[in-house]
């Protein structure tokens, strides 16, 4: 702790008992100045505040049969640059960062809770092994506590406004959790209890909206710790300021509000849109907990943190408890002196073998930002997820809807017993070479000038006529069908698998020829259909022109067909292999990589051979291999066992 002596440590930080899972408590002072009210639903009074905090520090375990009472406070920490505060502990003065005494001067004296537990106070932070030990309870501690407090921060001009709107509209479709849940944080049996009744219209004049919006701006929002913090709790208490609102009530409004996201009044910009969804997927967490490590490294991306290592320590916590046991081989040690790609390959593997699926290698690219170079990899394993670049998503997962392919013909998954950490060795085919790779698809080439949906026609039309030159022996229509499905990935806008059912397959077909026809089309013109790849670069932006008001307005199989490929197609590209097949691959695939089926994998994957090994490219799409019948082929000819073999990926 800074301001620490080394003779003072071990006075205030003596040894914790791992086995007995011991934390300390700060104890706040009593000398007169408040007692241990906390003010539900309301603001609280005014107390005298002394210039510097006193506490004291006392050890409980948290396997006793009885729990001590303590209260674990949620809140942001500081910048790097955060400037020290002082508080008096066990009779020493020390220096913590601000934000940690901001939030116990707000918490302990003004909000009236006096037994609590602060990570930068009663964790050693400079003792890396204690540190470790305790972020691997993390979990306990929150759920063991009676209460989560949560500090938003201080006062300001939209905090008072935002909860009062926050709480109208609570009241509006929801029973208040304070009435219906004795002050527990149960949340509904399921997603049905919840409702969604009110109308917009006669919600918004009570609702401060630019207010509401700034409450869910708020910095805590983004904090991938939060996420376990408030769903393991009992109860949560929420605190801005003099104000303070359940947790539930803040999580019920939330999902109430990411449901109605696209019809919201005064749009909320970006910032106060990723609070409301984060707040809607703790909420969803808190009611479906044990998940699998890798739903929650996927989920955890969306946060921040400023330690990196804690994108993956920070949601250890919600795991199942038979995944953390020392002896289960999915099992993720919490090693603050580990290497980032140590930690990130470990937990990528660990996601793998839980799973026992390679479904997490469909995020494995996706997570890597749009602009990264391959030499800003470095040595970072090809397969592991990048938790440290932040940002959304820069492509979709082929298949991360309601379905999955069965590429693999549901044949296992067969990794390598005890290879390198950095390494995954898993059994597969080979299925074919990529020979040519499209320019990137993407909707942003022409600018603002154009909707999203007019340019992808244009690029969706430009990709076309790529396919038609490299494809020439394909009949038009047959590879306008093979095309349009490959780039919607075999599913529709709303997740809805194509081959499922043939009228979408059809309505596909139809809005996309519909769509990115040449400027002078005639529809219905079978002469135009098999020349709609003629239009050349330097025109389509006059395609666009001509049919913008048809396509938003009057083609509703247009906007279908275009919706579905590009939410799939987004920032991908489109190969076309030796043998000929299509396929819909990531950004950075290019002639020379290999298309296959990796046993365990629901869909394609491509990788680079590299000397002796092979480069992690990203998932793919291909019609003909999305179900196993390239397997069961090659089982029933008897030659499997002649195609399998090892694919050593670093």
């Amino acid at each position: 702790m800074n301001g620490t002596s080394e003779a003072e440590a071990p006075l205030l930080y003596r040894p914790l008992a791992a086995e007995r899972k011991e934390i300390r408590i700060l104890c706040l002072d009593d000398d007169g100045t408040q007692d241990s009210r906390h003010f539900r639903n309301r603001i609280a009074p005014a107390v005298s505040t002394p210039r510097i905090l006193k506490f004291r520090l006392e050890t409980i375990s948290l396997v006793d049969r009885i729990v001590p009472f303590y209260e674990a406070i949620s809140y942001c920490w500081g910048v790097k640059e955060d400037y020290p505060a002082q508080i008096v502990l066990n009779g020493h003065t020390v220096s913590i960062p601000w934000a940690a005494e901001a939030t116990l001067r707000a918490v302990c004296l003004r909000q009236g809770h006096p037994l609590v537990w602060l990570d930068a106070v009663c964790i050693d932070q400079d003792n890396t092994h204690e540190r470790n030990r305790q972020v691997a309870i993390m979990g306990d501690v929150y759920a063991k506590a009676a209460r989560v407090l949560v500090w938003l921060g201080a006062e300001n001009p939209d905090a008072e406004p935002g909860i009062r709107s926050l709480r109208k509209l609570s009241e509006m479709f929801y029973q208040k959790p304070s009435q219906s849940h004795n002050g527990q944080d149960q949340p509904p049996d399921s997603g049905k209890a919840l409702p969604m009744s009110p109308e917009l219209r006669k919600v918004a004049p009570n609702v401060e909206w630019k207010a509401l919006y700034s409450f869910f701006s708020n910095r805590w929002f983004t904090r991938a710790w939060v996420i376990q913090e408030v769903s393991l709790s009992k109860h949560s208490l929420c605190y801005q300021g003099l104000s303070v609102v359940d947790w539930a009530e803040v999580a019920t409004v939330a999902t109430w509000l990411y449901e109605r996201r696209h019809k919201l009044p005064n749009q909320p910009d970006k910032i106060a849109l990723s609070g409301i969804e984060n707040a809607a997927l703790m909420w969803t967490i808190r009611r479906h907990k044990s998940q699998k490590l890798a739903s929650l490294l996927r989920l955890v991306y969306t946060f921040n943190c400023t330690e990196p290592r804690d994108m993956v320590y920070s949601v250890l916590g919600l795991r199942h408890k038979s995944a953390q046991k020392s002896d289960s081989d999915s099992r993720i040690i919490t090693i603050y002196e580990e290497p980032l790609l140590e930690v990130y390959a470990k937990a990528t593997k660990a996601a793998i073998v839980e799973t026992e699926s390679l479904g997490i290698l469909k995020h494995a690219h996706s997570l890597r930002q749009l602009d990264r170079r391959a030499s800003d990899i470095g040595d970072f394993p090809s397969w592991a997820l990048r938790l440290d670049w932040r940002g959304h998503y820069h492509i979709n997962p082929i298949s991360y809807r309601n379905f999955r392919f069965n590429a693999h013909d549901s044949m296992p998954l067969s990794l390598w017993p005890n290879d390198s950490s950095r390494v995954l060795r898993v059994e597969g085919v080979l299925v074919d070479i990529i020979e040519d790779v499209s320019d990137q698809m993407q909707w942003k080439v022409y600018g603002e000038k154009f909707s999203d949906t007019l340019s992808a026609a244009a690029v969706l039309h430009e990709t076309y006529s790529w396919a038609r030159e490299v494809l020439p022996q394909f009949p038009a229509a047959s590879l306008a069908r093979q095309f349009s499905v490959t780039v919607a990935a075999g599913q529709d806008a709303n997740g809805h698998k194509i081959a499922d059912d043939p009228i979408r397959g059809n309505r596909l077909y139809e809005g996309f020829m519909n769509a990115a026809h040449a400027p002078d089309a005639v529809p219905g013109s079978e002469e135009i259909r098999d020349d709609v790849s003629t239009s050349s670069r330097s025109t389509r932006s006059v395609d666009v022109r001509d049919f913008d008001s048809d396509l938003e307005n009057d083609n509703p199989d247009a906007t279908y067909a275009l919706s579905a490929m590009m939410k799939s197609g987004h920032h991908r590209t489109l190969f076309v292999t030796r043998r000929g097949y299509m396929g819909l691959g990531t950004d950075n695939a290019r002639p020379g990589d290999s298309v296959c089926i990796l046993f365990g994998g629901s869909v394609p994957f491509v990788l680079r051979p590299e000397a002796h090994f092979w480069r992690f490219v990203g998932d793919a799409f291909v019609e003909d291999l999305m179900e196993g019948d390239y397997l069961r082929s090659l089982k029933a000819r008897g030659k499997l066992g002649d195609m399998k073999q090892w694919f050593k990926i670093r």
